[in-house]
């Protein structure tokens, strides 16, 4: 609140004394005076009656505020928590398996190097067939054809 160095009151006392020295200018100057400065102090106490009302909204919208993101936060973090275990969930599993084929790689490269070949001679269907025919004609497979 302002403090007023001076009272309106006492002003309004002044012009009246000055009146009766005949110098209505100056009291009329003095009454104008005490008028403004109670003007003055009548709206610096509205203006702080005003920001007293207006914090108390502005903090009481921000405990609502709280109160609505903690209620938020309670209706997702279960699902949000779930999500974010089978994250972690998922993710350790591909680095296992990342690291399990690694290991089957480093380990076993002359099978990885053997199935390679195999799955290369697979797309050769001729030397399959050949194959076939050497291993009929060696005797190693044997074809018996039962007529009825």
């Amino acid at each position: 609140m302002i403090d007023l160095k001076q009272n309106p009151d006492h002003l309004h006392a002044i012009a009246s004394n000055v009146r009766l020295t005949d110098q209505n200018d100056l009291a009329h100057d003095l009454d104008n005076a005490a008028h403004d400065l109670k003007n003055l102090r009548d709206y610096s106490e509205q203006l702080e009656r005003s920001v007293n009302s207006l914090s108390a909204e502005i903090a009481s919208i921000r405990d609502q505020r709280e109160t609505a993101a903690k209620a938020l936060l309670a209706i997702f973090r279960p699902e949000l928590e779930d999500m974010i275990d089978q994250a972690v969930r998922d993710s350790r599993a591909v680095f296992e398996l990342i690291s399990q084929v690694e290991y089957l790689e480093t380990e076993h490269s002359d099978l990885v190097d053997r199935l390679d070949a195999l799955e290369a001679d697979d797309l050769d269907d001729t030397k399959t067939r050949d194959a076939v025919k050497d291993m009929i004609r060696d005797g190693d497979i044997v074809v018996t054809i039962d007529h009825i």
